[in-house]
């Protein structure tokens, strides 16, 4: 059971701000789970996960919602469990919030305890206001802050961006922001969200649950993608991510991260992917929610994909039902299948997967994976050639104006 991960969900999906992009709203709607993660509840997830693992290093991953809301004698009491239940094993903590609850305590918290940050942040003020708002009003300023404040403060941090349709059209405003404002760790997040069925929609549903993920036996009409307007084109966002690709190789290799990126790179190295999207299978990062009930994945916390609670059974449990898990790899398309790219792309997330005009459910993001793979692929292979004999991957930088000339002296 290697590599078993959790994404905690301390306030459910409870928010001080009402992002127009974000598919967590309307859970609490679903699941009917309006409070916030007890005490009790708390010592029993960490101690059941940290006994379910068999690897040397545990990590734990706090979300939401907003999970500075519930406050930081909560996560102070949670380190105070990881110590109590680590037996022998390395705790490591990472926390995404939107900024807006941060200051100097809670940095202090972060550092001292060593806490990584994900700061979700998308871009400039022009462009992050038309999502991201907080009671309808542009809440950049406090994002801002509080990338400052993290700076200031030696905080370990990432960036997370979310990339919407309008967002694709402004890859050197976007890179440029973050370049300038000395952002080093960035990830990339595509906004692909479908329209709601009418049976979704009498219940409440602002997007679609994709059907592909549901064990439900009502659930038998195939379902078409039928796109939220901010959601990314496919095309678009292959661009996008090319051009952004793009201005970091010429300039900011080995200086900035962009987990997009480094993804690729490692999978044309041939290793696993570092994160699930691009993975061959998926069903091995589960989300608990705030009463200990937990699902298969984040995306699908659906009623009808719940594996379990964690006062009643044991993680390691829980990973063992495959009935409850999505096949992946044995789900590809046959276009997937004789795909070029597919040991860098797998078929992507299958929450993006719909039913296509082939009869088969196929990645809406296909036609822009395949377009920024074979963008990339050359500086794939020069970098993968550097790092072969010995060189550094930044030196594809040195490449761009001409052949590069290897010698001993200049290996790492």
């Amino acid at each position: 059971m290697a590599g078993l991960h959790t994404t905690v969900k301390v306030v459910g999906s409870k928010c001080n701000y009402d992002c127009q992009y974000c598919f967590y709203l309307e859970k609490d709607l679903l699941l009917k789970s309006k409070k916030s993660m007890n005490i009790e509840t708390l010592e029993t997830y960490i101690k059941n996960y940290i006994s379910s693992q068999d690897t040397p290093i545990v990590e734990f991953a706090w979300h939401g919602g907003e999970p500075t809301l519930i406050g930081i004698d909560f996560f102070e009491k949670a380190v105070d469990f990881q110590k109590q239940y680590a037996n022998g094993k390395l705790i490591k903590n990472t926390i995404q919030t939107n900024g807006s609850k941060l200051n100097s305590d809670w940095c202090r918290f972060f550092r001292e305890n060593n806490f990584l940050v994900g700061l979700s942040l998308d871009g400039p003020e022009w462009l992050q206001e038309k999502y991201r708002t907080k009671q309808g009003k542009s809440a950049f300023k406090e994002s801002f802050s509080a990338l400052k404040l993290l700076q200031k403060m030696n905080v370990e941090y990432n960036v997370l961006a979310c990339v919407t349709k309008e967002y694709c059209k402004h890859a050197e405003a976007i890179y440029s922001f973050f370049r300038k404002n000395k952002v080093k760790h960035i990830q990339f997040s595509p906004i692909v969200e479908c329209s709601p069925l009418e049976t979704e929609q009498a219940r409440g549903q602002h997007f679609g649950s994709n059907l592909i993920f549901s064990t439900d036996k009502r659930h038998t009409d195939p379902q078409k993608y039928e796109p939220i307007a901010w959601s990314v084109d496919a095309k678009e966002y292959g661009r996008f991510l090319t051009d952004v690709f793009h201005l970091w190789v010429s300039q900011d290799v080995g200086k900035v991260f962009i987990s997009n990126f480094e993804q690729a790179l490692t999978q044309y190295l041939g290793n696993p992917s570092p994160n699930c999207i691009h993975a061959k299978k998926c069903g091995s990062s589960y989300a608990v929610e705030a009463n200990g009930d937990v699902y298969f994945c984040d995306h699908v916390a659906y009623p009808e994909s719940k594996l379990g609670n964690v006062f009643e059974t044991s993680l390691h449990e829980m990973s063992l039902n495959h009935e409850l898990q999505f096949n992946k790899e044995s789900r590809l398309s046959m276009r997937c299948k004789q795909c070029q790219y597919l040991s860098l792309c797998n078929g992507g997330c299958p929450k993006h997967r719909y039913l296509s005009d082939t009869g088969e459910y196929e990645n809406v993001l296909c036609d822009g994976y395949f377009y920024f793979f074979s963008s990339i692929q050359k500086y794939l292979q020069a970098m993968t050639t550097l790092l072969a004999h010995g060189y550094p991957a930044s030196y594809v930088m040195q490449a761009l104006d001409g052949p590069l000339i290897l010698t001993p002296s200049n290996k790492r």
